[in-house]
């Protein structure tokens, strides 16, 4: 299966300045320009999305000699020529407003130019997706009764806490949010409540005691793309229609938000906890029986399943 990466600032290969035939002494005497930086945006982004883009020539820096006195801007979306766009002097340096209007992967380059010197440039990518068919393969009912527990049958999307999986806000309604064990105590509307470890039991568990992954899985697709990989002993049937989709979870302990594991765990909160942290349930793609663990109640975010009071 293919796993997602993060998307993120790229440095591209630094371009030729002015003329397109180099010799060796060109190579050799011509200067750099490096250090170009541009504002990022979240990887994935609904259809008609504005973006403003600032690009940060501060830290310019040249191989050796001057900077020039005059810096150039030129923008590039995707494949599009760069001398159809639009050129600003890095003097005035302003914003770049790009609408994108159709579904896709999007690449918008930066370069800063100058005569006689190499560009420097720096790129941000996001990806169109349409929040109604971004993932397939779900079954469509919103809720499931299992042996008497009455569940949601998709992730809870609670905009007032949590954090978007990937930062991206157009996944909240296809796949839900994630919370922290704190917030998912009281995050479910009226009428529902997060579940114990033995609601998950009760509804789940085979006579074994044992919950089966490939009953809770959905053989769903993200972009057309399978999110659960195959693996020997491991069935996937979305037997009780749960919907469960591998989204990983999110560590915020340090300052910037980690985002692990995607297609290969899917993990909900409990309101169950064990020396001093929460407990949650969590299925893992290689293993055939639903597993428990213990995380830190601020600082891991999982989805949460409701069920009705």
């Amino acid at each position: 299966m293919k796993k997602y990466i993060l998307l993120g600032t790229a440095l591209l290969t630094l371009l030729g300045a002015a003329s397109c035939k180099k010799t060796d002494d060109d190579t050799t005497n011509t200067p750099s320009l490096s250090g170009l930086t541009v504002n990022q945006v979240p990887p994935f982004l609904p259809k008609g999305t504005t973006l403003t883009y600032k690009a940060n020539v501060d830290y310019i820096t040249v191989s050796k000699g001057d900077m020039p006195a005059t810096l150039g801007l030129c923008w590039q979306v995707n494949s599009a020529k760069r001398d159809t766009l639009t050129r600003n002097t890095a003097q005035s340096n302003p914003d770049y407003v790009y609408t994108a209007d159709t579904l896709g992967t999007y690449n918008v380059f930066c370069y800063a130019y100058a005569t006689g010197y190499y560009s420097a440039s720096a790129s941000s990518s996001f990806i169109v997706v349409d929040p109604e068919t971004v993932l397939t393969g779900v079954e469509s009912s919103e809720e499931v009764t299992v042996r008497g527990i009455t569940w949601k049958a998709g992730n809870l999307n609670n905009g007032t806490c949590g954090l978007s999986f990937r930062n991206s806000a157009v996944l909240d309604a296809p796949m839900g949010r994630m919370y922290n064990w704190q917030e998912a105590q009281t995050a479910c509307p009226a009428g529902w409540h997060l579940p114990s470890l033995q609601d998950f039991k009760t509804s789940f568990a085979e006579p074994s005691g044992a919950i089966h992954s490939g009953d809770l899985m959905a053989d769903a697709s993200f972009r057309g793309e399978k999110m659960w990989e195959y693996w020997s002993g491991v069935t996937v049937t979305n037997k009780y229609g749960f919907n469960a989709i591998p989204l990983g979870y999110i560590d915020s302990s340090d300052t910037v938000n980690t985002y692990d594991k995607w297609g290969e765990y899917a993990c909900w909160w409990t309101s169950d906890s064990a020396d001093g942290m929460g407990v949650y349930l969590y299925l893992f793609e290689k293993e055939p029986e639903a597993l428990t663990g213990k995380g830190d109640k601020e600082s891991l975010y999982l989805s949460v399943r409701c069920i009705k009071n």
